[in-house]
């Protein structure tokens, strides 16, 4: 045995608890004011440790320190569980650069939460950007890794690459042209689909396991 190689367990196991920042969002965002909308306002506008006026309203995010813990915790999750599943097998460069992708997602993610919008808006979008570059190539590059030894799998992920990556072009539009309406919706289609598929990913590692000790 490969020295370390069981700790890709513990890998797989945080991997699969990736979807609760997505539960993460929907409870923060109940408590937040009247004017938040999962489909016109960012995530991040759930982490403003201040309230701000938008289009004449106020927009206030009382629950914005859990929402900002949850950003480092889901990002240290998303990078640690990543590099320990590098550990499972020999990936191959695909798969290897995909797990790359995967760790700069999650430092992406950690210094969202501690640089909140609000505080320095040009940081916070710097230390964005980086998460949605590396979601859909981190799919995309997993999905290729993939095809060779487990086909399904890999089609299935370049699908999810694919949604996320029309919801980060879309996204990055509205933010160019400066357009606030479906602007939350299309950043959820662009990172939410790779939040659900490294559980997905890490389950069916779980599986295989589970099918080698039995045979």
């Amino acid at each position: 045995m490969r020295p370390g190689a069981g700790l890709w367990v513990i890998g797989a196991a945080v991997w699969t608890m990736q979807p609760l920042i997505i539960a993460l969002e929907l409870i923060v965002g109940r408590r937040a004011s009247a004017s938040y909308s999962y489909v016109d306002n960012t995530i991040s506008d759930l982490g403003y440790t201040r309230c701000r006026m938008l289009d004449g309203a106020a927009l206030c995010s009382p629950w914005h320190a859990l929402m900002n813990v949850g950003f480092v915790y889901f990002g240290c999750t998303l990078a640690i569980g990543a590099l320990l599943l590098g550990l499972r097998r020999p990936a191959g460069r695909a798969l290897t650069a995909s797990m790359i992708a995967w760790s700069i997602s999650g430092l992406g993610s950690i210094a969202v939460g501690l640089v909140p919008g609000n505080e320095n808006v040009y940081l916070h979008s710097f230390v964005a950007l980086p998460i949605f570059l590396a979601q859909p190539t981190a799919l995309l590059l997993l999905g290729v890794g993939l095809l060779s030894t487990h086909p399904r799998m890999g089609r299935s992920t370049l699908a999810v690459a694919a949604l996320s990556a029309i919801g980060v072009a879309v996204f990055f539009t509205l933010v160019v042209t400066d357009a606030s309406s479906s602007i939350g919706a299309f950043e959820r289609l662009a990172l939410w689909p790779g939040y659900t598929w490294v559980s997905v990913v890490a389950l069916a590692a779980f599986s295989e396991a589970r099918s080698r000790g039995r045979g």
